[in-house]
C-alpha cells in the first residue's frame, strides 16, 4: 500500500484532474494542473490519508508524480506517460517516441525497391539496398540499372522517356564528421538532344544536422558539410531544357562517423560503462553512473575534486567530495552541449540506455545551457534545467531545439529538479540551493541523496550512484 497525506481539497482536485487528463477530454468545472492543486492546498484546513495499491497503470503514476509536488507542468506530466494516446510500450519504457529507438524495419524506397529505415527518436530515411544483378531494375536508386553487373540479355537498353538523375559523392559513402562533401549531378542526362538545366537537392540527415547546400540547392555541383554523426540521404530531382522533369529522384547515402577515429575505451573513471555500453559502436561517448556532492554540471570552471575516483564502482561511489567531472576518465570530458553529443554518437541518444534497463532508471546529464522553458541555448545563455539522455526525466520535443537529446530535469518549483522518480525518496538527484533554484538546476544539481541505499523505487533499494550520472565525450 502507498499512503499519501494530502489536504482534503488537494486530494479531491488531484483525483478529478488526473481522471480528466487520462480521458483526454474537456472536464467542465474541474481546475487543471498543479497550480489548481496549490490553490486548493491554500484553502484547505483539514487533511486526509489516501491509500492506493501500487499498480502499473498511468493513473497511479500521475497521482504519484503530482502528489509529490515535484514541479512538473501539466505538459511535462503528460509527456511522462500520462497521456491516454501513448502506447503500452511507451508507458512501460518511459519513451514517448513514434518508434522504439534502434528498431530497424523494411520500407519502400523512392525508386520502388525494398529498403530499410532505423528509428532514433523518429523514423529515419528509407535507405536503398545495394544494386541487385538478378533483375532489370534500379535497386539502389542512383538512376542506373545493374551497374557493376555482368551484361544481362534479358535487360534491354533503357528507353526512359524523361531525364535520368545521377548523384556522385567525391568523398564516397563513408566519411568522418566535419567532412565537406562535394556532390555532383554531372552524370545526369536528358533524352535525345535535351540537356539537364535544373537541379534541386534535398537531404534527410541525423537529428541536429545543420549543414546546408552551398552555394545553393539549385546548382549541379554543391557542397555540403556533414557536421554530425549518422546517416545522410541525399536526393536529387532534375528537369531538362524542354521542361520535362526527371523520371525519378536519384538517391545517395553517406554515413558520417565520429572523427577523428579513436580506439575503443571505457571513458568512465571507474572503468565501467552503464550507458552507450557497446564501446565498439560508441567509441567516443559513454554513459557513466555515479554520485557527486559538489553542486553543478553546466557552469564553466568545473573541475575534478576527488581525483577522478567517482563512479558507481569507484572508491568514491558515495560521491563524497566529488564533482560531476570526477565520473569521466582521463582524456574524456562531460559532453558540452547537444552538438558534442551529435558529433560523438552515431545514433544520438538512441542506445544510451541498455535494452534491459528498467523504466525510469537512467539519466545521463551533460553541460547544456538554457535560459528558460527547457529550450537548448548557446554557451552563456544560463543554467536553467539539466539536459541529457536516458529514460528518466521529461521527454524533450523537437521544438526545444536540443538536437538528439531526449530527456530533461526541469522544475517550476524551488528546491526541486522537477521529476518525481529522480528525487528522494525515489532517486538521488537533487537541485537544492539559494534563491531561484528552479531557474538554475544546472548550477545546483547533485547526486548525493539516498546514502546507504536509503531510497527505494519499484521495490529496489537505491543509493547515490543509482539512476544514472553523466555523459562523457572523448576529448
Amino acid at each position: 500500500m502507498y499512503t499519501l497525506a494530502l489536504p482534503m481539497a488537494v486530494a479531491r482536485n488531484l483525483a478529478a484532474w488526473a481522471a480528466c487528463a487520462l480521458l483526454a477530454g474537456a472536464c467542465s468545472g474541474v481546475a487543471s494542473g498543479p497550480s489548481a492543486l496549490a490553490s486548493a492546498d491554500a484553502d484547505a484546513s483539514a487533511s486526509m490519508a489516501v491509500d492506493a495499491k501500487i499498480t502499473d497503470v498511468p493513473l497511479v503514476d500521475a497521482l504519484q508524480d503530482l502528489a509529490a509536488g515535484d514541479g512538473q507542468t501539466a505538459d511535462a506530466a503528460a509527456q511522462d506517460g500520462v497521456s491516454s494516446a501513448d502506447s503500452a510500450d511507451a508507458k512501460k519504457s518511459g519513451f514517448n517516441y513514434e518508434c522504439k529507438p534502434l528498431t530497424v524495419e523494411s520500407c519502400v524506397t523512392a525508386c520502388g525497391s525494398a529498403g530499410q529505415r532505423k528509428c532514433l527518436k523518429e523514423w529515419g530515411p528509407c535507405i536503398p539496398p545495394a544494386e541487385f544483378c538478378g533483375n532489370c531494375a534500379d535497386d539502389n536508386c542512383n538512376g542506373l540499372v545493374n551497374e557493376g553487373c555482368a551484361p544481362n540479355p534479358l535487360c534491354g537498353p533503357s528507353k526512359q522517356p524523361c531525364p535520368v538523375a545521377l548523384i556522385k559523392v567525391a568523398e564516397g559513402a563513408a566519411v568522418g564528421t566535419a567532412t565537406l562533401l562535394h556532390l555532383s549531378a554531372a552524370g545526369s542526362y536528358g533524352q535525345g538532344m535535351a540537356k539537364v538545366v535544373q537541379w534541386n537537392w534535398a537531404v534527410q540527415g541525423p537529428a541536429g544536422a545543420a549543414g546546408q547546400f552551398q552555394p545553393s540547392a539549385q546548382v549541379a555541383e554543391p557542397t555540403f558539410l556533414a557536421d554530425v554523426a549518422g546517416q545522410y540521404l541525399f536526393q536529387l530531382e532534375i528537369a531538362d531544357d524542354k521542361g520535362v522533369a526527371g523520371c525519378a529522384k536519384a538517391l545517395a547515402t553517406v554515413t558520417a562517423a565520429a572523427s577523428p577515429a579513436v580506439a575503443p575505451s571505457v571513458g568512465c573513471a571507474d572503468g565501467t560503462r552503464e550507458g552507450f555500453v557497446d564501446q565498439a559502436a560508441f567509441p567516443q561517448i559513454a554513459g557513466c553512473s555515479g554520485a557527486w556532492d559538489k553542486p553543478g554540471i553546466t557552469p564553466d570552471g568545473l573541475a575534478a575534486t576527488c581525483a577522478n575516483q567517482g563512479g558507481n564502482s569507484g572508491p568514491k561511489a558515495s560521491g563524497s567530495g566529488c564533482s560531476a567531472v570526477d565520473l569521466c576518465a582521463a582524456g574524456w570530458h562531460i559532453c558540452k552541449t547537444w552538438q558534442d553529443v551529435a558529433q560523438k554518437s552515431p545514433s544520438g541518444c538512441a542506445g544510451a540506455t541498455p535494452a534491459d534497463a528498467k523504466p525510469k532508471s537512467l539519466f545521463f546529464a551533460l553541460r547544456q545551457p538554457s535560459a528558460d522553458g527547457s529550450v537548448c541555448g548557446s554557451w552563456g545563455d544560463g543554467f536553467n534545467d539539466v539536459f541529457g539522455c536516458g529514460n528518466l526525466g521529461t521527454a524533450l520535443e523537437p521544438q526545444k531545439n536540443c538536437g538528439p537529446l531526449d530527456r530533461v530535469l526541469a522544475s517550476t518549483q524551488v528546491q526541486s529538479c522537477g521529476f518525481n522518480e529522480a528525487e528522494p525518496n525515489l532517486g538521488p538527484w537533487q537541485c537544492l540551493g539559494a534563491g531561484k533554484t528552479h531557474l538554475n538546476e544546472g548550477a545546483n544539481v547533485t547526486k548525493k541523496a539516498c546514502q546507504n541505499n536509503s531510497c527505494q523505487y519499484d521495490g529496489v533499494p537505491l543509493g547515490p550512484s543509482d539512476k544514472g550520472g553523466v555523459l562523457c565525450c572523448h576529448d
